[in-house]
């Protein structure tokens, strides 16, 4: 009985020392961030420009920038996923502006050698910065839309509530990190301990512009079942493009960057 309860002891512990280490290292395993910064070249090849944006709690983060060839275009501020950075993610922000459209990609603390520390408020900051930027340069909540992929549909959900816009959209979008958390690691309780949340069911319902929705069926990371969740939940109008065979990461290898323009441009004309 002793050999027993010593053994159950040990398991015990160790399960415990498991938590406690996943509890305090818990970022490490949500953000990976990418420290590449593009040089003046690289930027003036693909016509972009590198903006300076302050924060408030990050300082002044970079952020990519091209301008709408004409006024009537869109102004697309994307906010991107948890790997990587703005800069590793150039040719897809040279497809969004193939129409003519402006993109401003959002630059998050501690990712493309930015200041700051990856955690859900300093995203919410950042992302709220970079739209009041763009009012700031004289463009108007009709004529820009809002989107983001993966961890940054989060942070999109958050803005769009919080600000005008003439549409978002979300691609490969989940319920909340929470739930994904738990979905990850079944055997913790990861939901109750998760310190960055971004709840984006909680605040779907509150969004009072049209969204697309973009979701690969066969996404590896993000169920389809889940990102279906989150669009059951929002308000019209909103529309739903599932890309069938899709995983997590080769839905912009399948061409929706076509599905992004046309519905950016959709957005504004309807305004």
């Amino acid at each position: 009985m002793r050999t027993l309860i010593l053994g159950l002891a040990v398991i015990v512990g160790l399960y415990l020392l498991i938590v406690v280490l996943a509890y305090s290292f818990q970022r490490s395993l949500l953000y990976f961030p990418d420290q590449y910064v593009l040089s003046e070249q690289e930027l003036g090849a693909a016509g972009f420009d590198a903006v300076t944006i302050s924060t408030e709690n990050s300082g002044e983060l970079l952020s990519l920038w091209r301008e709408p060839r004409d006024a009537t275009k869109p102004v697309i501020i994307h906010l991107h996923g948890n790997g990587g950075s703005a800069a590793v993610r150039l040719p897809i922000y040279q497809a969004m502006a193939q129409d003519g459209a402006g993109v401003l990609a959002v630059g998050y603390p501690g990712y493309g050698g930015n200041a700051g520390t990856p955690r859900e408020d300093a995203f919410y900051a950042a992302a709220q910065a970079n739209y009041d930027w763009l009012i700031g340069q004289g463009y108007s909540a009709d004529k820009i839309v809002i989107a983001a992929q993966s961890l940054g549909t989060g942070v999109a959900t958050w803005l769009a509530a919080k600000n005008e816009a003439s549409g978002l959209i979300l691609e490969a979008a989940y319920t909340g990190i929470d739930d994904m958390a738990q979905r990850q690691f079944p055997f913790l309780p990861a939901k109750p301990l998760i310190k960055d949340r971004y709840r984006s069911l909680d605040r779907i319902n509150q969004i009072n512009m049209p969204l697309s929705w973009i979701h690969g069926t066969n996404d590896e990371l993000i169920p389809f079942a889940m990102g279906q969740r989150l669009f059951d939940a929002a308000k019209e109008p909103k529309f739903a493009h599932p890309v069938k065979g899709g995983g997590h990461n080769d839905l912009w290898a399948r061409g929706i960057d076509a599905v992004v323009r046309k519905e950016a441009e959709r957005f504004v004309a309807n305004r």
